[in-house]
C-alpha cells in the first residue's frame, strides 16, 4: 500500500516538473518563436523565398480593430479561376477562421476573368450583397497572358474596381494578391509534312516562364502602395523571377497546363495567405485612429483539373 502511494506521488511530481519545464521553455521562446511556429513552410525544393508577410498590412487596421473588439468581420474573396476552383478561397477561409472564429467568409470567381470584369454592375452587386468589411482581390494571371501590360491602364482598372465597391460599402478595406506565376507555350522549331494541298506545317513547342507576371505583380504592389491598400505578393514570396515559376512546377504543385495548380498548391497558398493576414493582425498596434506596424518576426497526390477556357 505504501509502495503504491509512493508511486502515485512520484508520478504526479514527475508530471508537475515536466509541465513546469515546458512552461519555462515556452516563456523563454518569446513571441518571435511563437510567430515562427505559426508559419507553414515551403517545400525544401523552393529557392529564393522571402518572408511571408503583407505589404502595407497596417492598411487593414479597421478590420483588425473589429476583430480585437470580438465583432463579426465579413470577408469576400473575388478573382479568376484560382478562386473559382474553390480550394484556394476555402483554405483561406478556414485558416482565418481558425484564428478568428467570428469571421464570415464568402468567395466568387470566374474562369478567364480580368479585374475589369468585376467592376461591372452585376459583379459589384454580388460583392455588395455580402456586406464585406474586407475584400480580397485575386487577379493577374489572365492579365499576364495578355499583350504587354500597360501599367497605367491596369492601375485605372484597379482604381475603378475599388472605387465602385467603396461607394456601395463605405469603410471597406481591400487586400490585393499577385498572381503566383505561370508558363506560356513557346515555339521551338517547325517541320512540314505532305505535298501540294496536303502540305502542313507543324510546330514543336515548350513551356517557358511567363515573364509578364513580373510586370503584373509589380503593378499590383505599386498600386497598393500608392493607394494605401494592403497587398500579398505571393509571386515574390515564393521566389520571384525566375525561381517562383520553377519552384511551383518542380515541387509537383502545378497542373499539367502550367497555369493552374493542383490541390496541394492551392492549399499551401491559402494557408500562407491566412497566416500573412494573422501576422499583420498581431503586428499592428491600434490606438484610436492611430496605427503603426510593430517589428516582429508531404502533400497527398492530386489529380489535375480538367482544362477550362480561360485561366
Amino acid at each position: 500500500m505504501v509502495k503504491r502511494i509512493t508511486t502515485i506521488v512520484y508520478d504526479r511530481l514527475r508530471h508537475i516538473i515536466r509541465a513546469t519545464w515546458c512552461l519555462i521553455v515556452f516563456l523563454s521562446m518569446g513571441s518571435g518563436a511563437l510567430a515562427q511556429s505559426l508559419s507553414t513552410p515551403f517545400p525544401a525544393s523552393f529557392r529564393n523565398t522571402h518572408t511571408n508577410e503583407l505589404v502595407n498590412g497596417a492598411a487593414l487596421a479597421p478590420v483588425f480593430k473589429k476583430l480585437k473588439q470580438n465583432k463579426t468581420v465579413k470577408v469576400m474573396h473575388i478573382g479568376d479561376s484560382h478562386v473559382k476552383g474553390n480550394i484556394l478561397p476555402r483554405t483561406v477561409g478556414t485558416t482565418l477562421q481558425s484564428y478568428f472564429p467570428r469571421i464570415e467568409f464568402d468567395y466568387y470567381g470566374i474562369n478567364g476573368a480580368w479585374a475589369r470584369r468585376f467592376y461591372e454592375n452585376d459583379m459589384i452587386n454580388r460583392v455588395v450583397a455580402s456586406h464585406p468589411d474586407l475584400v480580397i482581390i485575386s487577379f493577374g494571371t489572365n492579365e499576364a497572358h495578355g499583350a504587354t501590360l500597360d501599367e497605367r491602364t491596369h492601375a485605372q482598372t484597379m482604381e475603378t474596381l475599388t472605387s465602385r465597391i467603396s461607394e456601395r460599402c463605405p469603410g471597406v478595406c481591400f487586400l490585393f494578391t499577385t498572381p503566383p506565376g505561370s508558363f506560356i507555350t513557346q515555339r521551338t522549331s517547325s517541320y512540314t509534312t505532305g505535298t501540294g494541298r496536303r502540305r502542313r506545317t507543324h510546330y514543336n513547342t515548350t513551356k517557358v516562364p511567363n515573364q509578364n507576371t513580373v510586370n503584373v505583380a509589380r503593378s499590383i504592389v505599386n498600386f497598393c502602395q500608392s493607394h494605401r491598400m494592403a497587398a500579398w505578393d505571393i509571386f515574390t514570396i515564393a521566389g520571384g523571377s525566375p525561381s517562383a515559376f520553377t519552384n511551383w512546377r518542380n515541387s509537383g504543385m502545378m497542373n499539367t497546363d502550367c497555369v493552374h495548380y493542383l490541390a496541394n498548391g492551392y492549399i499551401l497558398q491559402g494557408k500562407l495567405l491566412g497566416e500573412a493576414i494573422y501576422k499583420a493582425y498581431t503586428g499592428t498596434a491600434i490606438s484610436g485612429t492611430q496605427t503603426r506596424m510593430m517589428h516582429g518576426s508531404t502533400p497527398k497526390e492530386q489529380q489535375p483539373y480538367k482544362s477550362v477556357k480561360g485561366f
